[in-house]
């Protein structure tokens, strides 16, 4: 499930401090919610209208639902996971712990 902008901003300034647009923490949460499967908006909106010529009969009649296909699960790596500064605090202090 993808994280929210808050879910994210707790997880990175768990003291809730002001995080001004072009900062550290701001480029943490971003990456944190890309990196849990969130698409921005802007990414879903549609490039070009060019309309999809029917191939078949059942193409051709309205109101008739199109096959959806689903986009491909992210794979990240141990290093970009730990690019994130709240993610590597937290394994660190997981290591730790033993």
């Amino acid at each position: 499930m993808p994280l929210t902008f808050a879910e994210a901003y707790a997880i990175v300034c768990p003291d809730g401090g002001e995080t001004p647009p072009h900062s550290k923490e701001f480029s943490d949460i971003l990456e944190l919610m890309r990196q849990s499967g969130h698409v921005d908006f802007q990414d879903r909106l549609v490039k070009e209208n060019v309309p999809k010529v029917p191939t078949n009969v059942l193409e051709a009649q309205p109101y008739i639902e199109r096959g959806v296909v689903p986009t491909a699960p992210l794979k990240m790596s141990k290093r970009e996971w730990l690019s994130v500064e709240a993610n590597r605090e937290l394994f660190l202090k997981h290591l730790n712990k033993k």
